[in-house]
């Protein structure tokens, strides 16, 4: 067959669809020397790709692939009026569209990925919304869950809503969970010791995510507010900052805020946490929560969502809508030892569970 893959979100940090995006491409083609793939990718995405196979010792000739530059940006007027006919010349068996942005006038049959339906109950996750962009977004996924001759979504929970809001037929949705990075590999070392041993009398916080307002960053800072006051400790916002009208100017000697880091600083940063908090409203899959379990970091967690389906007994839950709950759960695992160790236990088989090969065997099934 000749597979395509709309790749242009390859370096997205939206969503863990980047991740996804990697993850699901490199596995793919470790594992199926069958199918030839035709990747639709940006430039830059295109680059960076191309930098994976020179630091891994590989050649992109011994695949059977094709790289296709195509620098229409998602969700454009571009992608539904210029992507179809790019598409086309291809002579595809089958496309996949890793989220459910696709071009409604492609006639092609196709697979599309659903994350997670964000931004039909939160549209002020997306940047810039307003009524006609969010109608536009609920007939783009309709249109995709209605066209597609098969859904992955990435948990029970977002096929539950996936069924309830499009009326998708059960069957035609398949479940395939996302996984972890392996955080193991670290260059930082020295660094990372030494960001051990100065925070040691002073547990950290972290938190891994956008800042948008599904995510609930302002009642973990009025949960730190609380929690502050009750044992010293360092609140640490990693992400892309966004303007969320957050008042943090009496905290601003207490929250560290790195913005967007690099991967290898990433692992540092979930390896030398306290503990790790995902605090949102809603979430499809919860991949950064994963990934602080993989790196040994226990996790609290909302009770909403898709998160204790994917956490299962790895994370102490609270409700995301009262901060004293938040600040509560966090306490607890800094000062509860057992539980601490519990958790960090737990995590790390949780985490094993999920696997990227395993996420892309399940794929090719499907597209087979």
């Amino acid at each position: 067959m000749k597979i395509g893959i709309d790749a242009r979100m390859y370096r997205s940090t939206v969503a863990g669809i980047g991740r996804y995006s990697q993850n699901l491409i490199k596995n793919l083609l470790a594992l199926d020397k069958n199918n030839e793939y035709i990747l639709f990718m940006t430039l830059a995405d295109k680059k960076e790709f191309e930098n994976y196979f020179i630091e891994n010792s590989l050649k992109i000739e011994n695949y059977k692939l094709k790289i296709v530059v195509v620098d229409i940006p998602h969700f454009s007027l571009a992608e539904q009026t210029k992507l179809p006919k790019i598409l086309e010349k291809e002579n595809l068996d089958l496309m996949h569209f890793l989220n459910f942005n696709y071009p409604m006038r492609y006639k092609g049959k196709f697979i599309t990925t659903i994350h997670d339906l964000t931004l039909l109950f939160y549209p002020q996750a997306a940047k810039d919304m307003n009524l006609i962009k969010h109608l536009g977004f609920r007939l783009v996924m309709k249109k995709a869950c209605q066209n597609a001759t098969k859904i992955i979504a990435v948990s029970k929970t977002t096929k539950k809503d996936i069924i309830k809001k499009f009326k998708v037929p059960n069957e035609k949705i398949a479940v395939i969970y996302e996984a972890a990075d392996d955080p193991t590999s670290l260059r930082h070392v020295a660094e990372l010791r030494g960001a051990s041993k100065k925070n040691a009398d002073k547990p950290i916080i972290l938190y891994v995510g956008q800042f948008r307002r599904h995510k609930n960053l302002k009642g973990l800072i009025e949960a730190y507010q609380i929690l502050k006051q009750e044992l010293p400790c360092k609140l640490v916002i990693l992400g892309k900052k966004e303007n969320l009208n957050l008042d943090i100017s009496s905290l601003k000697d207490d929250i560290v805020m790195p913005g967007f880091v690099s991967d290898e600083d990433l692992k540092m940063w979930y390896k030398t946490a306290s503990v790790f908090v995902m605090p949102s409203f809603y979430e499809g899959f919860g991949l950064p929560g994963l990934e602080a379990m993989m790196a040994g970091t226990p996790v609290v967690a909302s009770r909403t969502g898709s998160l204790p389906e994917i956490y299962q007994d790895a994370a102490l839950y609270f409700d995301p809508f009262n901060s004293r709950d938040i600040a509560a759960k966090i306490k607890e695992v800094i000062i509860n030892k057992n539980l601490h160790d519990k958790l960090i236990q737990n995590g790390l088989r949780i985490s094993r569970v999920y696997s990227w090969k395993k996420t892309a065997e399940e794929t090719l099934k499907l597209y087979k």
